[in-house]
């Protein structure tokens, strides 16, 4: 599996707006560690994700989860994309949150790129692929892209 202190280039693509743009009902497994060291995973949406940089990113995770106060407390993540054509586990390091203007009930955190590894099939595998990620459905689902906080994002990690 390759490693990298960087996001790939399609995957900064995706992650800076082609994904929320596309409206693609992709929900990414984020992970932090609880108070006892353990994991613990968020689902967030295209629009609660955004690339900054190659080398930065920023989420916005409801203000009273146990998401915020483990980003708080141990400042480590980690974000999945399980995309048809790519995988990628994103591990990352925490800033300062602060409240998202857009959505006062949600806190926006900085997240700096420590490793990125790419998941590739191996030569014994052949050419083995997700046919899809995790997606969600819901009424009213495209109401979850909020341009607002998307553009918030943006402007928190420049």
């Amino acid at each position: 599996m390759p490693e990298s202190d960087r996001l790939p280039r399609e995957l900064v693509e995706i992650l800076f707006g082609k994904g929320f743009h596309a409206r693609e009902r992709l929900a990414l497994p984020f992970l932090t560690i609880d108070p006892e060291g353990f994991p613990r995973a968020a689902l967030l949406t295209l629009s609660e994700v955004r690339a900054t940089s190659p080398t930065s990113l920023c989420v916005a995770v409801q203000s009273k989860s146990l998401t915020a106060a483990n980003l708080i407390r141990r400042q480590k993540a980690a974000l999945y994309y399980l995309g048809r054509h790519r995988v990628a586990w994103i591990q990352t390091s925490a800033g300062h949150g602060r409240v998202c203007s857009a959505d006062p009930d949600r806190q926006i955190f900085p997240l700096s790129v420590f490793r990125v590894k790419v998941d590739r099939a191996g030569s014994r595998e052949g050419a083995v692929r997700l046919l899809s990620g995790p997606a969600y459905s819901a009424v009213g689902g495209l109401d979850l892209f909020s341009e607002e906080l998307f553009e918030e994002l943006g402007r928190t990690g420049a």
